[in-house]
């Protein structure tokens, strides 16, 4: 570990340069008493459906240094994916590539233009990341759990720093940054004063759910995730189009119409998804969607 301290301002910065529309930093410190009751008490009701994963590695979720030994820091980051043109029967969020292997090709090359030491995550490790969003002042906690950032919306990715050095400075929770208890049901059948049921959600059904769909889940205008808790929160009117060419849908993906999603082939499939999130549903999964979505539309 460095014992020189990080330069918050030069991260921050550098950040912005390379396309990220908010930077903070937080002391890696255990999640705070009031978060790990809640995450645990969601656990316990069930709420993450069959995502067992979440019921793995719980200590590390809590205590980050269990994750990364040493870590003093975490920078936390938000991309705008806001695409300019939409194709409506898929998530905003799987319009372009994927975020993944987006978010920390730039992360990446922020620690090593920073001269960095740590790792970085991007939804694929056992990381609270809205917690450590809301811990680091980049945004606010909506009503539906998602993270909201000043003059950006919900319309964001995110993504963690574990770094092993202290910064010359840290960052607060932004004032009201937590929601209130009421109006959750409003948005959304999923949504609880508990928080958000994996069970009845839309979007867990579409893309993480394996087998048939149960037969109470009603398909709206997508059939790839679901964008009714982001479209309903009030923060949603800040969402601008991003600058970010990787989150821009093709031409190919904008010009599909119902039919051709009747009548999409496997090959069709590799080559509209190559490099996209949407991959993750495999191509069996999404017909099983498309099919359902044809039938209520």
């Amino acid at each position: 570990m460095s014992s020189a301290l990080l330069n918050s301002t030069d991260i921050k910065a550098q950040a912005l340069r390379l396309g990220f529309v908010a930077c903070g930093l937080a002391k890696a410190e255990p999640v705070a008493e009031s978060f790990a009751e809640r995450y645990l008490h969601w656990l316990e009701r069930g709420f993450c459906a069959e995502m067992d994963y979440m019921r793995r590695n719980v200590e590390m979720r809590l205590q980050p240094d269990l994750l990364v030994p040493g870590v003093r820091t975490i920078v936390c980051l938000a991309m705008n994916f806001m695409p300019e043109r939409q194709q409506p029967a898929i998530s905003l969020y799987a319009q372009g590539k994927d975020y993944h292997d987006v978010m920390k090709q730039r992360m990446q090359e922020l620690m090593q233009t920073c001269g960095l030491e740590g790792r970085c995550f991007v939804d694929t490790a056992p990381v609270l990341e809205r917690y450590w969003a809301w811990k680091s002042g980049i945004g606010t906690i909506t009503p539906s759990g998602l993270i909201a950032v000043p003059g950006y919306g919900p319309t964001v990715f995110l993504g963690e720093l574990f770094l092993t050095s202290e910064a010359d400075s840290y960052d607060a929770p932004l004032p009201g940054a937590m929601p209130t208890k009421s109006g959750w049901q409003s948005l959304c059948p999923a949504l609880t004063a508990e928080g958000l049921d994996a069970r009845k959600c839309v979007s867990y059904q579409t893309i993480e759910h394996r087998g048939e769909l149960p037969e109470s889940i009603r398909l709206h205008q997508t059939f790839y995730g679901c964008d009714r808790c982001l479209r309903a929160t009030p923060q949603f009117v800040e969402a601008r189009p991003t600058q970010e060419p990787a989150f821009q849908p093709s031409d190919a993906l904008l010009e599909m119409t119902p039919n051709d999603w009747r009548n999409l082939t496997e090959e069709q499939y590799r080559t509209l998804f190559k490099g996209s999130a949407v991959k993750r549903a495999k191509y069996e999964g999404l017909m099983r969607n498309i099919n359902r979505w044809l039938k209520q539309g």
